[in-house]
């Protein structure tokens, strides 16, 4: 049986069609979008986990570094605080308690023992001049002494 339709129902007929078309190009079209927004929102997830991943590798290697160089540079540091205690010790104690008070014990000798030698040294010379005057009257007088008793 062969049904013919009227104008109004070739018209809905029509109208079914383009809708179905329509609705199928729509489909597609929204399928291929839906594809291409999931493979960008997991591009973009992967991009912020990967960036995510590594600042947090960054941290954390940064935090292991910063201890394992804590650890290789703490004997170092001990080793600076002793040698800074014992340059305070040799300072304080043997410098200014030992040392510069000797020191000054020898300067003051030095400086009395020094002007004494300076106060004196026309003493000095007028007794060597003595001296040899005194050598030459002995020489003299022990020749007389020698003439005489032969």
């Amino acid at each position: 049986m062969f049904r013919l339709h009227t104008p109004k129902e070739d018209k809905r007929m029509v109208d079914k069609e383009m809708l179905s078309a329509i609705s199928d190009l729509l489909e597609e079209k929204l399928e291929g979008m839906e594809e291409r927004l999931e493979q960008k929102l997991e591009e973009k997830l992967e991009q912020k986990l990967e960036q995510k991943l590594e600042e947090k590798l960054d941290q954390k290697l940064d935090e292991k570094l910063d201890q394992k160089l804590d650890c290789k540079l703490q004997p170092i540091y001990d080793r600076l605080d002793r040698l800074e205690s014992d340059m305070k010790y040799v300072r304080v104690v043997q410098l200014e308690n030992n040392v510069i008070p000797r020191l000054n014990t020898i300067e003051a000798c030095y400086v009395d023992t020094a002007k004494r030698y300076v106060e004196r040294t026309e003493q000095i010379d007028a007794m060597s001049a003595d001296i040899k005057v005194l050598q030459s009257v002995v020489l003299d007088h022990s020749q007389k002494l020698s003439q005489i008793s032969v």
